[in-house]
Formats: structure tokens, sequence, C-alpha cells
């Protein structure tokens, strides 16, 4: 948390959402790459040059190619949840405009959040969950994992200028969106990879839905995730990843 001071002090100095970019994103949302520095620093401390190169390995172990789990993971909220999501407010009576998915736009997201994704889960699913697991049951862990994910973000939602409610509702969804990735990790073997691609996905998903994340409801989206994850869970569990040494069942 303390290295994400900065960031939140520079959101603080520019004032609301960079004007760089057509979505509400403050310039304190750089603070992505805080969890990445963190998980550096503490595998030097802990086991010198080497294990940062083991940390940054992770990435490309085990490899993505044919893994029928690295499509599903672009695919849960690219369009699944969010295309329910649409015919629900359809449903509701809402006012909807006509959807447009702009090819620039799209192509500078998608970079954009696979990187800022890399900073976040190299930190959060390479370093910090399997610590987390070691001590507690995978749910257990991926729900601390996503409370904390929720309220670290809370300050750039502020500096958003997103309302009250819906920084509840943003917040109750990233408890999900944390299962599924780490349902996602567990299925392709720990793979940290596989965790980056869902995370981008879903940022690259909430900033296009319908027209730049114009009708993107998080209440509504928390419960579509909520109710995939349950499902998931009664319908599938991953086989058993060789857990660190001490774990408690």
């Amino acid at each position: 948390m303390a290295l994400s001071l900065p960031f939140y002090l520079l959101g603080v100095a520019f004032d609301g959402p960079t004007r760089l970019l057509p979505i509400a994103l403050p310039i304190s949302a750089l603070m992505a790459f805080a969890p990445m520095i963190a998980a550096i620093i503490l595998s030097y401390r802990q086991g010198g040059g080497g294990a940062v190169r083991r940390l940054f390995g992770r990435l490309g172990s085990p490899p993505l190619t044919g893994r029928p789990w690295l499509a599903l993971a672009a695919l849960v909220m690219i369009p699944l949840a969010l295309l329910l999501e649409w015919i629900i407010l359809g449903l509701l009576g809402t006012p909807l405009p006509s959807p447009r998915l702009p090819m620039m736009a799209l192509i500078g997201f998608a970079p954009m959040f696979l990187v800022g994704a890399i900073g976040e889960e190299l930190g959060w699913q390479g370093y910090l969950y399997p610590r987390l697991e070691a001590r507690w049951s995978a749910v257990t862990a991926s729900l601390a994992l996503g409370a904390f994910w929720a309220l670290w973000h809370v300050v750039p939602f502020l500096q958003a200028g997103r309302a009250p409610e819906w920084i509840f509702w943003q917040c109750l969804t990233m408890l999900p969106l944390r299962l599924l990735t780490v349902w996602f990790y567990s299925a392709g073997g720990r793979s940290v990879a596989l965790a980056v691609v869902f995370h981008a996905a879903c940022n690259v998903a909430q900033f296009m839905f319908p027209n730049l994340g114009s009708h993107y409801d998080p209440k509504l989206t928390f419960l579509i995730l909520a109710g995939i994850a349950l499902v998931w869970a009664l319908a599938w569990r991953p086989r058993a990843s060789p857990a660190p040494a001490g774990r408690r069942r």
C-alpha cells in the first residue's frame, strides 16, 4: 500500500480523470505497477536476483499455447457477462444506445490494459496469492486477496469522480473477479499469464461496454459474475496444484 501512496498523491495533484484518454481513468491508475514493484523488492530480499528472475519467469511458465483456458479467460466478460448485462438492461427498459466498437480505442486499450495487468498480477498471483494459499484454503485466500484488491482501488475510483454507490458495487464485483482469476490461474497450472489475460480482458470489456463504458453497471455486473462464479464452483473444481509447504487443510 505504501508504494501506491505516490500515485494517490499524483492523482490529487492532477485532480480528476486524465484528459489523455476518453475514459474515466485517473493518473493514479499508474499504481497498477506497485504490486509488481513490491514483489520484485520482496523477492530480491528473499532470494536475490535469481528469485526475481523466477518471478518474471512465471509469465511464460507454463506456456499458454494449446490451452483452451486462454480463449475462455478472454471471453468470460467479452462478451458473456456484459452481453447478459446488455440483455437484462434492455428487459428492464433501460434506454440503450446503438453499440459501437471503435477499433482505434480497442487497439489502444488492449496493450495498455495488458501491461497494467502484468504490473498487478505479478504481484497478486505471482507473489502474494501463493503465500496466502499456504495458510488458507483457495477460496479464503482468493476472497482475502479480492477484498484487499478492492480497497486498494477506492482512492483511484474517488479520483475518477465515481459515485459512492458505484464504488461500493464495483468493489463487490472485484470479489467474484478475483475468484475467477484464481480459478483460471489454477486451471492453467498456476499460470500467472492466464491471470494477466483475464485481468486485461475484464478491463477492456468494462471500458468498451457498450460505448466506452457509457452503460456499465457494477451492481448488475456483480450479480452476473457472482452467479457465474457460483455455477462454476458447483460444476467444476480444478485439480489440486502443488501447494507450498506448510499449507493448512
